[in-house]
């Protein structure tokens, strides 16, 4: 999932303003991948754990002395609709844990954030990302 220019998103009680990008990006943990002995090409794969990260990249107007830390836990919402407005506007909500944060400065002089979080389920046969 990408969302290109949500504005602002909510990390627990923080809000980020100035946010360029939200990712949700999906791995498997963990694959199994098998043969049979009819021929070279797999027969059965399975990915029976997963790791969702989500990565925010934020532009900073001033210094920040503040923010998220590794180790923070905190529900993320993001709000996206296609034209910037109330229609077909949807919510992505997740439970993620900060995994880091980097900041970076261009030759031109503008300041961003990335942050780095993985998300975590109440259960682990629930997808901890929902879109509603």
């Amino acid at each position: 999932m990408l969302v290109i220019n949500p504005g602002r998103v909510q990390w627990g009680a923080i809000v980020l303003d100035n946010v360029t990008r939200v990712s949700v990006d999906r791995f498997a943990r963990r694959s199994v991948v098998e043969w049979s002995d009819d021929g070279r090409f797999p027969t059965f794969a399975d990915v029976p754990e997963q790791r969702v990260e989500i990565n925010i990249t934020q532009e900073l107007t001033r210094e920040e002395l503040s923010g998220p830390k590794p180790g923070d836990s905190a529900t993320l919402v993001v709000h996206t609709s296609p034209a910037a407005s109330d229609a077909q506007r949807k919510k992505l909500t997740v439970n993620a844990v900060v995994l880091g944060v980097t900041h970076q400065v261009s030759a031109n002089g503008f300041a961003s954030r990335r942050m780095r979080l993985v998300a975590v389920a109440a259960e682990g046969s629930v997808d901890p990302v929902s879109v509603g």
